[in-house]
Protein backbone atom coordinates (compact mmCIF):
# COMPACT_ATOMS: atom_id res chain seq x y z
CA UNK A 1 0.00 0.00 0.00
CA UNK A 2 2.73 2.74 0.77
CA UNK A 3 4.25 1.56 -2.93
CA UNK A 4 0.90 2.73 -4.45
CA UNK A 5 1.17 5.67 -2.28
CA UNK A 6 4.42 6.40 -3.18
CA UNK A 7 3.67 5.91 -6.59
CA UNK A 8 0.55 8.31 -6.82
CA UNK A 9 2.50 11.54 -4.71
CA UNK A 10 5.65 10.84 -7.02
CA UNK A 11 2.68 11.35 -10.12
CA UNK A 12 0.94 14.15 -8.81
CA UNK A 13 4.54 15.66 -8.13
CA UNK A 14 5.71 15.19 -12.01
CA UNK A 15 1.95 16.56 -12.81
CA UNK A 16 2.59 19.86 -10.52
CA UNK A 17 6.74 20.21 -12.53
CA UNK A 18 4.74 19.39 -16.07
CA UNK A 19 2.19 22.04 -15.11
CA UNK A 20 4.51 24.51 -13.80
CA UNK A 21 6.77 23.90 -16.84
CA UNK A 22 4.15 24.89 -18.97
CA UNK A 23 3.08 28.06 -17.51
CA UNK A 24 6.35 29.00 -17.64
CA UNK A 25 7.29 28.39 -21.00
CA UNK A 26 3.51 30.51 -21.78
CA UNK A 27 4.87 33.37 -20.03
CA UNK A 28 8.65 33.71 -21.64
CA UNK A 29 7.10 32.79 -25.07
CA UNK A 30 4.31 36.16 -24.13
CA UNK A 31 7.09 37.85 -23.01
CA UNK A 32 9.18 37.31 -26.20
CA UNK A 33 6.13 38.37 -28.28
CA UNK A 34 5.84 41.64 -27.28
CA UNK A 35 9.83 42.19 -26.97
CA UNK A 36 9.48 41.26 -30.60
CA UNK A 37 6.40 43.82 -31.57
CA UNK A 38 7.81 46.84 -29.70
CA UNK A 39 11.59 45.96 -31.76
CA UNK A 40 9.16 46.12 -35.04
CA UNK A 41 8.27 49.60 -33.83
CA UNK A 42 11.87 50.62 -32.62
CA UNK A 43 12.95 49.44 -36.54
CA UNK A 44 10.09 51.09 -38.30
CA UNK A 45 11.20 54.63 -36.37
CA UNK A 46 14.64 53.90 -36.97
CA UNK A 47 14.34 53.36 -40.82
CA UNK A 48 11.93 56.74 -40.99
CA UNK A 49 14.62 59.11 -39.35
CA UNK A 50 17.50 56.87 -41.29
CA UNK A 51 15.15 58.24 -44.67
CA UNK A 52 15.01 61.74 -43.07
CA UNK A 53 18.53 61.82 -42.78
CA UNK A 54 19.26 60.36 -46.12
CA UNK A 55 17.43 63.48 -47.52
CA UNK A 56 19.07 65.49 -45.66
CA UNK A 57 22.56 64.04 -46.92
CA UNK A 58 21.32 64.68 -50.63
CA UNK A 59 20.33 68.47 -49.72
CA UNK A 60 23.57 69.08 -48.10
CA UNK A 61 25.58 66.73 -51.05
CA UNK A 62 23.30 69.35 -53.89
CA UNK A 63 24.62 72.22 -51.76
CA UNK A 64 28.68 71.34 -51.63
CA UNK A 65 28.65 70.55 -55.29
CA UNK A 66 26.43 73.87 -56.77
CA UNK A 67 29.24 76.01 -55.53
CA UNK A 68 28.24 79.45 -56.54
CA UNK A 69 25.05 79.08 -58.47
CA UNK A 70 22.98 81.83 -57.67
CA UNK A 71 19.43 80.05 -58.62
CA UNK A 72 20.71 77.34 -56.12
CA UNK A 73 21.41 79.61 -53.96
CA UNK A 74 17.89 81.88 -54.12
CA UNK A 75 16.29 78.60 -53.99
CA UNK A 76 17.92 77.83 -50.38
CA UNK A 77 17.29 81.12 -48.87
CA UNK A 78 13.53 81.30 -49.96
CA UNK A 79 12.37 77.65 -48.98
CA UNK A 80 14.87 77.19 -45.47
CA UNK A 81 15.42 80.54 -44.24
CA UNK A 82 12.26 82.33 -45.42
CA UNK A 83 14.23 85.38 -47.42
CA UNK A 84 12.44 86.91 -50.19
CA UNK A 85 13.46 90.03 -52.59
CA UNK A 86 12.48 93.23 -51.51
CA UNK A 87 10.70 93.93 -54.58
CA UNK A 88 9.19 90.13 -54.76
CA UNK A 89 5.46 89.99 -53.95
CA UNK A 90 4.23 87.42 -51.68
CA UNK A 91 0.72 85.86 -50.82
CA UNK A 92 -0.18 84.02 -47.90
CA UNK A 93 -2.49 81.40 -47.46
CA UNK A 94 -4.18 81.39 -44.11
CA UNK A 95 -7.14 78.89 -44.40
CA UNK A 96 -7.40 75.41 -43.67
CA UNK A 97 -7.65 72.77 -46.43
Amino acid sequence: MSNNKKQFSLSLLVRILLATLVLVSIGVFANSIMRYNELLEEQQELEKKLSSYQEMKEELAELLDSEQDPEYIIKIAKEQLGLYFPDEEIYYNDRNE
